[in-house]
């Protein structure tokens, strides 16, 4: 299967003739990938937390420094742990292992987890869709490009017979009355 998911993203489907297109399989390729990303590891704190808040688990290692985070994630793909920032003190930092670095994003919660616009019922389900995105931003930016630049809907029905249309209009000259019809059903 991963053969012809591959060979739709080449972009030798794409041809310049409407009626000769067919649209990538996209979404099987990108649920392929989606089953290879990395499955977020915990990495707990081995000491118990006073101060940790109540809606952060044993993930909660307090104020670490990135150097810190960075060797206790070092290696493990997919690890992650939720620190007090030395920088910004009361400010929580998600430290997340993906490739070969570690990345930190500020952590906020307000009733649910998140980093962006996205909210979470917990830290372990957006560790798992940041390193679903992640990997398929990695592994799929050529592709995602190409269905940008060149999205499958130009050569699909609709769109067409909207662009037909208006180029029919356009070479209208000739004024058209428009009637509007009230709720008494008398015409205007």
């Amino acid at each position: 299967m991963a053969a012809s998911s591959n060979s739709s993203l080449s972009g030798s489907s794409v041809s310049s003739d409407p009626e000769d297109y067919q649209p990538p399989i996209w979404k099987s390729y990108l649920y392929q990938l989606q089953q290879e990303a990395p499955r977020p590891k915990r990495i707990t704190c081995p000491q118990e937390m006073e101060n940790r808040p109540r809606y952060y688990g044993r993930e909660f290692h307090g104020m670490l420094s990135r150097e810190s985070a960075d060797e206790l994630l070092d290696g493990a793909a997919g690890s992650y742990l939720i620190r007090e920032s030395r920088r910004q003190p009361g400010t929580h930092t998600l430290a997340l292992r993906f490739g070969h670095q570690t990345l930190n994003y500020r952590l906020f919660y307000d009733g649910k987890h998140f980093v962006g616009e996205k909210r979470f019922e917990s830290v372990h389900d957006l560790v798992t869709d940041g390193l679903i995105t992640l990997y398929i931003e990695t592994k799929a930016a050529e592709y995602i490009a190409k269905m940008t630049a060149n999205p499958i809907y130009d050569h699909l029905g609709y769109t067409s017979l909207l662009k037909d249309k208006m180029a029919q209009r356009a070479g209208r000259t000739e004024s058209r009355r428009v009637t509007f019809q009230r709720e008494d059903n008398k015409l205007v």
